[in-house]
């Protein structure tokens, strides 16, 4: 066999031995996977049945706008919760195979809040403050997105065997925070309304987009979402 032929055959047999190697890993890697996602499905599903709460993905209906510390109710959609951050492409010389991507600015989205026409004026007024002078109102606020069943007080009550009308039982009610985003120096940056037609049977629909300089995710979860459940207009 001459040296040609051996060297073609050693670089066969070492690649057939990556390759394999490579199976392996990535079959050890599935195993693993699935294995950890057992453990973790096993053990939430035990710590629902010991603490009698549920842990299914929150709905999306179900949320709050909180302005000045009080829950107003009367936004039917809330978009816009989106955080992106930029990314720098480098080309280094020689090397062919990939771009280095660097971490740039982290950019926030604007949040559009949308409700039902009414006698309210709040939001065109937010909206025309500063138009002469660019003096425009800027407010910090929450959105509170919540879940049935995630709520330690109706857990509490439950466990003390509580009434109905108990401080538990009325702070409770099932509903509890999953999510509480604060949003920073937001201020509007359009308003809109939806299109009036003769022969709709729709609602007129007023919709509020803010800009605002960035938001942040607090650890305050399983808590009572509203006392009172409900509010008027806070701005």
């Amino acid at each position: 066999m001459s040296l040609v032929d051996k060297t073609v055959s050693s670089l066969t047999i070492a690649n057939a031995a990556e390759s394999s190697l490579k199976l392996v890993e990535a079959a050890a890697t599935r195993a693993a996977g699935a294995a950890t996602t057992a453990a973790i499905s096993m053990g939430l599903r035990t710590l629902q049945e010991a603490s009698g709460m549920r842990f299914d993905p929150a709905p999306a209906y179900l949320f709050f706008v909180e302005l000045s510390g009080v829950f107003v109710a009367l936004f039917t959609e809330c978009s816009g919760l989106q955080v992106q951050r930029a990314v720098e492409p480098v080309q280094e010389g020689g090397v062919n195979n990939y771009t280095h991507k660097l971490p740039g600015r982290i950019e926030f989205s604007n949040i559009t809040l949308k409700r039902g026409l009414s006698l309210s004026r709040s939001l065109w007024d937010w909206m025309m403050q500063g138009r002469y002078d660019s003096r425009v109102r800027r407010i910090n606020f929450s959105i509170i997105q919540g879940a049935p069943s995630h709520n330690l007080a109706t857990l509490i009550g439950d466990a003390a065997g509580a009434d109905n009308d108990t401080f538990f039982t009325v702070m409770g009610q099932g509903f509890g925070k999953v999510k509480h985003w604060d949003i920073e120096n937001a201020y509007p940056v359009k308003w809109d309304m939806s299109s009036l037609n003769a022969s709709s049977k729709n609602a007129a629909i007023e919709t509020l987009e803010i800009a605002h300089h960035g938001m942040s995710l607090s650890y305050e979860i399983l808590t009572p979402m509203s006392l009172a459940g409900g509010g008027g207009d806070a701005i």
